[in-house]
């Protein structure tokens, strides 16, 4: 089953907020499948650069959907900045290999101000969970509590605590991160609001009690409040219309037994925005080491994101902050290789399968990734993203050490 490993967390009720203090280490929690089956990762190794040895040497595949994003503080592959915004500038790139099997046209999406000599390497000290003073006071007192239970460390990961609300609302705090869900989470959920695969559908639909900006806005203003004001984040947004809701509900639960599941009824009120977004260090996203775990995970969406909030006319229905690092510059900078020879890498990568498929390059971003050095160490450097179509159909993730120019390996 696909991975939708955030999503599922706060019903799992397995992520939490913590005390927005600086742990010792990166915390050792675990991403969980929609299903609920998914464990505790084996002890992280680093990853390896160098040829794949997968069959194909393609990362696992996805459906190409060509979904339509919406532009928050980070700017889209193909959307078209705002005049009072300062987003990222790609620059278009097209190529074609001689025996035009591999094919690039994509925007390069780095930040304004990327030179390709100014980009430095950063240690990460560990993880931000939020002020958990904070959290309590805006989630939990003065509230009524119908349910509150603890989860003791274990393998490194801190005490959690868990509450679940008279009204409906769910609360973490402690262990892995934070996350908050309204009582009307669950119908969200249930519509596949926060859902990748579904983003294109909802991208062609409208809401009206607000714009794409306020919604980011009031995202902001939630994790300031919450113990998250001091990092810099990138999104993007789109609308979750509710007749679009109450389609794909029923779409997706349709037995007897799945009736109790669905909303009563679907109002202009439940019209919400889904905000999701990255951390970012110098304008540049985080790609965080979850993303590294399994395949899946690699994809630059909303299923991945470490911010991931549903905005309402109610106010915030969902969010969550997780993982958001601590980052010390090394004052390290890096020396990274033309774009012109990162591409060959991939040219090459696609170039060595023998097929008779074609592959098109539609995306390439620059990302410092949160990985183990030759130090073992985590440490954030820049990596070079590229999501790769192919035969038109099926869309797979290839990573590129921008410094190296070696490819990156996922497990």
């Amino acid at each position: 089953m696909k991975m939708k490993m955030f999503v599922a967390v706060l019903l799992m009720v397995v992520l939490s907020a913590g005390c927005g203090k600086k742990n010792g280490e990166i915390q050792e929690s675990s991403r969980k499948t929609e299903a609920g089956a998914g464990t505790e990762p084996e002890t992280e190794k680093e990853l390896e650069t160098g040829t794949d040895g997968t069959e194909d040497g393609q990362a696992t595949e996805k459906t190409e959907t060509g979904s339509k994003q919406g532009t928050g503080t980070g700017q889209e592959a193909g959307t078209e900045p705002k005049p009072d915004e300062e987003p990222e500038s790609p620059a278009n790139y097209q190529r074609e290999s001689e025996s035009g099997k591999v094919k690039f046209d994509c925007k390069v999406e780095t930040p304004d101000s990327f030179t390709g000599d100014n980009v430095h390497k950063y240690l990460v000290s560990g993880e931000c969970t939020g002020d958990d003073k904070s959290i309590l006071s805006r989630y939990v007192e003065g509230k009524e509590i119908s349910e509150q239970f603890e989860e003791e460390a274990h393998n490194g990961i801190p005490k959690a605590t868990h509450y679940n609300m008279a009204d409906g609302a769910v609360i973490n705090i402690g262990g892995g991160g934070f996350n908050f869900g309204s009582g009307n989470f669950a119908y969200y959920s249930g519509g596949r609001a926060l859902d990748s695969d579904y983003q294109e559908e909802y991208s062609k639909g409208q809401v009206s009690f607000a714009s794409e900006e306020e919604a980011i806005k009031a995202v902001e203003q939630e994790l300031a409040e919450t113990g998250f004001s001091e990092f810099e984040f990138q999104f993007v947004v789109y609308p979750a219309n509710h007749e679009i809701m109450k389609k794909i509900e029923a779409e997706i639960y349709t037995s007897e037994e799945d009736q109790s599941q669905k909303k009563e009824a679907w109002t202009q009120e439940d019209d919400a925005y889904v905000v999701y977004g990255f951390q970012a260090q110098d304008n540049i996203p985080i790609f965080h080491r979850w993303m590294t775990v399994f395949r899946s995970m690699a994809y630059d969406n909303v299923d991945n994101a470490s911010v991931q909030a549903v905005y309402s006319s109610r106010g915030i229905e969902f969010l969550m902050a997780w993982p958001i690092y601590y980052l010390e510059d090394t004052g390290e900078a890096l020396t990274l290789k033309e774009f012109e020879e990162i591409a060959g890498t991939v040219e090459a990568k696609f170039e060595n399968i023998l097929n008779e498929s074609t592959y098109e390059v539609t995306r390439a971003k620059l990302f410092q990734m949160v990985r183990l050095n030759e130090n073992q160490e985590y440490a954030a450097e820049p990596i070079w993203y590229f999501e790769v179509v192919e035969d038109g159909i099926s869309k797979s993730v290839t990573l590129v050490d921008a410094v190296t120019g070696k490819e990156i390996v996922l497990k």
